[in-house]
């Protein structure tokens, strides 16, 4: 069997993992990005197209291409949003752009024989033509579509429903997205947890607090002020990454001694890639948890907190050094049996399965 996961770009790194997954397993994968990360991840094949995020003055149009509306927070469950063009601008954008970037896709899909695998992985419900015709002939040669959301791919943007109608099995890795499309399934992000650094902090007498984030849907600034009224009475260090290669941030995350995630559900429920390396690292983490999240998760290994209560949730953990060290045991055994690649890929091939892929 042959996987293909298509995406925009290699976000997380997580790419790689998933592909050493299924070679593990005896099948053959390989991933397909449509522009190059800031971030230096891997990439495998990538279409390096044109008119992406990345180009300055796509950021410049950005005000004349966004949707007059916005996607608004279900209030009940199974009404999926749909995504649709704003303005008048943006229909003939889009147009444009699957034409101009046509020869790259196409003579990828001819060098890489990209039209010969089993299982195509579309990450965040697009196609390198938005309007999905790749998908759709795909699927006209009886392919199997999988689509895979991460959080604002659905809360903002809504389903691409040129790809959504040909998606077999729908996976998410957001706990608050399985209200939004019936069916869809929960997989959790895997991580090799003994290749990531252990805590290197040396008794110094001081207390790091590590936090990292590409926006402030976290509530960075809260957490931010937070830390600095206790520097005031403890020997506490403010620890922001931001912006960094992905080796440099977790090389600065395994000097912390505490790590928060996030005190808000803006950016989602629970916990994300981040915290995930942070407690496979040992490190005591940190973040908002929902009754929603409580509930899905059942035994958990954070310390809930949210914008009211981050301060004297942060206090406690500085003061009890026992509880941090015994808070970083659990979560690195909790990662193991919940991200550990080995776990998630018995979990992907068992969707698989039920959807009749395999």
């Amino acid at each position: 069997m042959k996987v293909l996961y298509v995406a925009p770009e290699n976000v997380s790194g997580g790419f790689g993992l998933f592909v050493k997954g299924h070679k593990a397993r005896g099948n053959e994968a390989r991933f397909l990005l449509f522009y190059r990360t800031k971030y230096a991840f891997e990439e495998d094949i990538c279409l390096d197209l044109h008119a992406m995020p990345t180009a300055w003055w796509i950021a410049r149009l950005g005000p004349w291409l966004k949707a007059k509306h916005s996607v608004p927070r279900l209030e009940t469950p199974a009404r999926p949003p749909i995504w649709q063009p704003g303005g008048w601008l943006e229909p003939f954008f889009q147009k444009w752009r699957d034409q101009i970037n046509n020869p790259k896709i196409q003579r990828a899909i001819a060098r890489h024989g990209l039209n010969d695998f089993d299982i195509y992985h579309f990450e965040q419900g697009v196609d390198p033509y938005r309007d999905g015709r790749w998908a759709g002939e795909l699927a006209a040669r009886d392919k199997a579509i999988v689509c895979f959301y991460h959080g604002t791919d659905l809360r903002d943007r809504g389903l691409i429903e040129a790809v959504h109608r040909h998606s077999r099995l729908n996976l998410t890795s957001e706990i608050d997205l399985l209200s939004y499309l019936p069916g869809m399934k929960y997989l959790y992000l895997p991580i090799e947890v003994d290749r990531m650094p252990r805590r290197i902090r040396s008794e110094d007498g001081r207390i790091r607090i590590g936090h990292a984030a590409r926006n402030n849907l976290k509530g960075s600034d809260i957490i931010a002020a937070a830390v600095q009224r206790l520097a005031r009475r403890y020997p506490v260090d403010w620890v922001m990454m931001q912006g960094l290669p992905h080796t440099e941030a977790l090389r600065i995350k395994a000097d912390c001694d505490i790590y928060v995630d996030q005190i808000t559900d803006r950016g989602g429920w629970g916990y994300g890639m981040s915290s995930i390396e942070s407690l496979a690292m040992g490190i005591p983490t940190v973040t908002r948890i929902s009754v929603e999240t409580a509930a899905f998760l059942g035994s958990h290994p954070f310390f809930d907190a949210n914008e009211a209560n981050i301060g004297s949730a942060l206090e406690r953990l500085i003061n009890e050094p026992e509880l941090r060290q015994e808070a970083g045991a659990s979560g690195l055994e909790w990662v193991r049996k919940r991200h550990s690649l080995d776990a998630v890929m018995e979990a992907l091939y068992g969707y698989y399965r039920e959807a009749g892929l395999i």
